[in-house]
This record gives C-alpha cells, sequence and structure tokens, in this order.
C-alpha cells in the first residue's frame, strides 16, 4: 500500500512539474546557452527539474556534452592536412587538365 501510495505521488509532483516547467524547447535552448555561460539559480533550479522528468532532454543533453569534449580533444590534435596525406601529383595535375578544358 506505501508503494502504491509513493508511487502516486511521484507520478503528480511529477505531472505538475511538466505542467508548470519551461517546455522542452525552451530547455534545450537554456541547456545550450549552459555551454555558452553560468545560468542563474532559477534557470539552473528549472533545467535540473525538468531533466528529472524528461528523458528526451536528458539524452539531449548527455549527447551534447559527448560532442563537446569530442571537438575538444580533436581540437588538440593536428589537422589531417598536415600529416601529408593530400592529393597525389596526378591527381593534381587531372585536376588541373579539367579545369582549363573547361575555360
Amino acid at each position: 500500500m506505501a508503494v502504491k501510495l509513493y508511487d502516486k505521488l511521484k507520478h503528480s509532483i511529477r505531472y505538475w512539474l511538466l505542467r508548470t516547467l519551461p517546455t522542452c524547447q525552451q530547455t534545450v535552448e537554456k541547456i545550450s546557452q549552459s555551454m555558452e555561460r553560468r545560468l542563474t539559480l532559477r534557470e539552473r533550479t528549472n533545467l535540473k527539474l525538468h531533466l528529472w522528468i524528461c528523458a528526451w532532454c536528458q539524452w539531449y543533453m548527455e549527447h551534447l556534452h559527448v560532442i563537446r569534449e569530442t571537438a575538444r580533444a580533436k581540437a588538440d590534435e593536428p589537422p589531417d592536412f598536415l600529416s601529408g596525406g593530400g592529393l597525389s601529383n596526378d591527381a593534381r595535375e587531372r585536376i588541373r587538365r579539367r579545369l582549363t578544358n573547361q575555360n
């Protein structure tokens, strides 16, 4: 009986939060802004409460963090074109010939 009452209470709180908190679209904007600036206490609280009830926004935020970390790690590596992997001389010559023939 106590478990059912707890589940009903939890469901009621989540439903109330879902109706009173910002929408998913507004939450996604706040997630993006949180990576640019520090959110206010109210914004952070609303964001955490929304993430508590919305698995989709939670998933979005996790993936955004993965993308950000990957981009930062990739920024530390030298660009591929500096590692010597470019067009061969034959390929460059073919491109040059085709471009001059078109003009």
